[in-house]
């Protein structure tokens, strides 16, 4: 069985037995989970538009054959025949990485209570698990309790944890870690968290009232896995998104739609991770979480850096958004090693990679991006930088938040898309 999967993926592909999305990605069923990420497809059009300000713009179509972005990234760590080799040997994704780093998967609730179409390959292919919506604010506060009780909860906002819980069960059952995703965002953060009386429409509260409301919720939150599920979350997005050139201040820290910088102020996200050191145990490490993080290196590590000083942020997680144009061989991999080289630790927290068309040819192109996205990951890590995730944001085309980009790794049949193979390394996907 060790084989099994992996082997007959191959033959699904080789022979044509996947439909590979050739039709549109279908609607969710009734009752999915369909809020996704915010406004993450805005984000990474004004990622790419914040590029050409902040580090001359991306470069060229990623399309280039074997040259300068090999010997970046490529250091001669392992030879292609024993990648090759190893790969066929593998199961499936989370073994062929097991001693590079821990691969994951983010999951709505939908996949849940329809998991026995999906269990064998996330089983098969994943050791960590993020919650696509359910661990962020407006699925953890308990607005009707916090009403309920004003004169005990205007420091101190009620929480519960039923909506996460079909992930954490799935987790503790199959002896898989969680990413926690996410503390402080501001978006999916509902507004009457920051008003007076916790209505939509209420007056919004002053600086030391969400720095106090801020670290209750954390301290809950963070107290609740430790003291029920200790070693279950092994990293924390603590901020995510805080930074951002043309929605945000004269130092890139973002204003717009922003309630956290509206109460507490332009540093925010510094006291978020003043809190969480505070209250995570010490098997939790503590991320700053962003997209287009290629675009902006130098304005998170310079936002990040009085917190990086004081020991209170472990790590940079890159969202890894990406579409077939972008270069992964050189200005990814070159954004990696600078958090690196500035002793973070780096997680590919929300990788998807999208095409314009559902057709053949889009399709081994998009192939050959996943394989050189986890062969880039890979030989850093085996370089001896930090590398220790890669999460993969959604299981299927018809799942994702980018559904008409056919971004993911399975179609809607869950049958493997040429991506798949490509980030197994497979011999049968050519390399960019």
């Amino acid at each position: 069985m060790k084989k099994c999967f992996f082997a007959v993926m191959t033959a699904a592909l080789l022979f044509g037995l996947g439909a590979c999305g050739q039709e549109e990605g279908k609607d969710l069923e009734s009752g999915g989970d369909t809020q996704m990420e915010g406004t993450q497809t805005e984000q990474v059009s004004s990622s790419q538009r914040d590029g050409a300000d902040l580090e001359g713009g991306s470069e060229g179509t990623g399309t280039s054959g074997a040259g300068e972005g090999d010997s970046l990234s490529a250091g001669g760590a392992v030879s292609e025949e024993s990648l090759q080799d190893e790969a066929s040997q593998a199961l499936g994704l989370a073994e062929l990485y097991q001693e590079n780093f821990s691969v994951g998967i983010a999951l709505p609730n939908y996949v849940f209570s329809h998991i026995e179409e999906y269990q064998q390959v996330i089983v098969d292919n994943f050791n960590s698990i993020t919650c696509e919506n359910e661990m962020k604010p407006d699925s953890l506060l308990d607005k009707k309790a916090s009403q309920a009780d004003l004169e005990n909860t205007y420091l101190h906002a009620a929480v519960h944890f039923d909506n996460c819980m079909p992930a954490v069960e799935f987790a503790l059952e199959h002896d898989m870690k969680m990413r926690f995703h996410t503390l402080v965002w501001y978006s999916q953060t509902p507004k009457w968290f920051f008003t007076e009386d916790y209505t939509d429409d209420g007056e919004l509260v002053g600086r030391e009232t969400m720095l106090a409301r801020m670290e209750n919720y954390i301290a809950d939150v963070l107290g609740y896995f430790q003291e029920n599920y200790p070693g279950l979350i092994y990293a924390v997005d603590v901020v995510n998104e805080a930074f951002d050139i043309g929605n945000g201040d004269e130092n890139g820290i973002r204003m717009k739609d922003n309630r956290w910088y509206d109460t507490v102020g332009d540093d925010f996200y510094y006291h978020a991770f003043v809190f969480a050191r505070k209250y995570a145990s010490e098997d939790m490490k503590l991320f700053y979480n962003d997209y287009g993080c290629m675009y902006k290196t130098e304005l998170i590590l310079e936002r990040l850096k009085q917190a990086k000083e004081e020991g209170l942020i472990d790590g940079i997680g890159m969202q890894s958004h990406l579409s077939v144009s972008d270069d992964i061989r050189f200005n990814f991999m070159l954004a990696a090693k600078a958090f690196c080289e500035e002793g973070y630790e780096v997680q590919a927290t929300e990788l998807d990679i999208g095409v314009k068309e559902s057709s053949k040819a889009a399709f081994r192109t998009q192939g050959s991006k996943y394989k050189s996205f986890f062969r880039v990951m890979r030989n850093l890590q085996e370089e001896g930088w930090p590398i220790t995730n890669v999460t993969v944001w959604g299981l299927n085309d018809a799942l994702s938040w980018r559904k008409d980009e056919f971004a993911l790794m399975f179609d809607e049949d869950m049958e493997p898309k040429p991506a798949y193979l490509g980030a197994m390394l497979d011999e049968s996907v050519w390399d960019e």
